[in-house]
């Protein structure tokens, strides 16, 4: 059964920004963009690239190594429809932030 974890305080995260978090012993990425709270595995479907260190473009991020963009609410990779992130619910709950896994 999924379970929502505390994984930072909500004023640490400003938007456009991102971080890393250790979340039931996964290495996640945060990703905060137009107000709304992202989850998905830290390191790009591609060839593990820091996803956190990458550009958030909208409701994207790209990854610093190779460019491949991958939607943060699905984890769809428009630069390789073969690859995919693992994205998980994530929300902002009073002054904390929440991912469920």
């Amino acid at each position: 059964m999924a379970e929502w974890f505390k994984v930072a305080g909500g004023g640490t995260l400003a938007d456009g920004q991102a971080r890393v978090v250790e979340v039931n012993g996964r290495s996640i990425a945060l990703f905060k963009t137009g107000g709304r709270m992202y989850a998905t595995d830290s390191a790009c479907a591609h060839r593990g690239g820091p996803l956190a260190e990458g550009t958030i473009e909208a409701d994207s991020i790209v990854c610093p190594w190779h460019g491949f963009r991958f939607d943060l609410k699905e984890g769809a990779c428009s630069t390789n429809p073969a690859l995919r992130l693992a994205c998980y619910p994530a929300r902002l709950a009073g002054d904390d932030v929440e991912v469920e896994m």
